[in-house]
């Protein structure tokens, strides 16, 4: 499945993607069970599959088989004239707005140095251990929402990134279970004002602005890309390729991330590693490629889709 919230009147609702139409997930359940006649369709639509990402997540196995029970079943029906309490349960893609597919994590992890590309253009050897840092949740944003550049910088860089989300709570994962606790895995950009970061000798401030995590535009379930390890991944600046790589590229793999940072503090549904990026950072070009108001961002992902952000000034 790919999983989205998306937001049309009201407010955000889970829904799955599929070619050109959001099917939203919570309504679908509802009209399902209705038509098997339970006679509380509503109230077990909401516990079995909530229209929020992390709740969703929450209900684990039970939650994620009864959605794709919901698809199933809704494959048989006319369903772009099915409505539940007057709302439509699919709807035109041109006609929501994608929103990230996690809008409050509990934790966005990031990880440092995680390329052999990255590592070999600077002529850097692999760190012992991954180097990991955290974002805040006000740094999320979503398919084609914008990117202030703070006014406190003139150095706005990209990081195109993997970034995989949990599924249950786990603590001292093994790497051979590490798998078994991933939910998912969507694009995300580390957006980084690369002179702060210089200057503050750490990342919290140069990584932490509002929108400094664009995600998205959907999570694809972990079920339907089992191999994570060999997806291409680009970076665009109006147009022009300034990052090419792939994830086969990566030091510290997914598995060996989720038992390292499962060593470090518990993690819960919802939560957010980006696994680093590759080389060809603004930073480190000559002449530096940071982006300017007006820029448009493309961070794509091979099975993962394309995020594209325009760059304003805050």
């Amino acid at each position: 499945m790919k999983l989205v919230m998306f937001q049309d009147e009201g407010d955000p609702r889970l829904g799955c993607l599929d070619n050109e139409e959001v099917i939203d997930l919570n309504l679908a359940c509802e009209a399902m069970l209705a038509s098997l006649n339970d006679p509380r369709p509503r109230a077990k639509a909401e516990l079995l599959v909530p229209p929020e990402t992390i709740a969703f997540l929450e209900g684990g196995d039970e939650s994620r088989h009864t959605a794709r029970d919901c698809l199933q079943w809704l494959g048989d029906q006319q369903k772009e004239s099915l409505t539940v309490r007057r709302t439509p349960v699919v709807r035109p893609r041109a006609q929501i707005r994608l929103l990230a597919p996690v809008l409050k994590p509990a934790k966005i992890i990031c990880v440092a140095h995680n390329y052999h590309d990255f590592l070999e253009e600077l002529g850097m050897q692999p760190h012992p251990e991954p180097r990991i840092f955290a974002k805040f949740a006000n740094t999320v944003a979503s398919y084609e929402d914008p990117i202030p550049r703070p006014a406190m910088t003139q150095a706005l860089g990209y990081e195109a990134e993997l970034a995989f989300v949990i599924g249950r709570p786990c603590k001292f994962v093994p790497e051979a279970e590490a798998y078994d606790y991933i939910a998912g895995y969507m694009a995300m950009n580390d957006v980084s004002a690369s002179d702060l970061t210089k200057r503050d000798g750490q990342n919290l401030r140069g990584k932490s602005f509002d929108r400094f995590a664009p995600m998205g535009p959907y999570l694809l379930t972990a079920d339907e890309l089992p191999e994570p390890h060999n997806l291409a991944v680009e970076l665009r600046v109006n147009g022009k390729v300034l990052q090419k790589s792939n994830t086969s590229q990566l030091v510290y793999n997914v598995p060996q991330l989720v038992a390292f940072c499962s060593q470090v503090f518990s993690l819960e549904p919802g939560d957010v590693v980006a696994t680093g990026t590759p080389g060809g950072l603004a930073k480190d070009r000559t002449p530096p490629t940071y982006m300017n108001p007006g820029d448009i961002m493309e961070t794509q992902i091979e099975k993962l889709g394309t995020l594209r952000n325009p760059i304003t000034q805050e």
